[in-house]
């Protein structure tokens, strides 16, 4: 998630809490990164 038109750049996680995978090494951190990659 990556919010445009706004004085700073802003990247942002695009779903919930995910407290049913919580400490189970099941998240998937791509988009998070895609996002940080499109800002840079």
């Amino acid at each position: 998630n990556v919010s445009l038109n706004a004085p700073i750049l802003r990247a942002s996680t695009d779903h919930g809490t995910a407290f049913d995978i919580a400490y189970q090494n099941k998240a998937n951190h791509k988009s998070y990164l895609n996002a940080i990659k499109y800002l840079a």
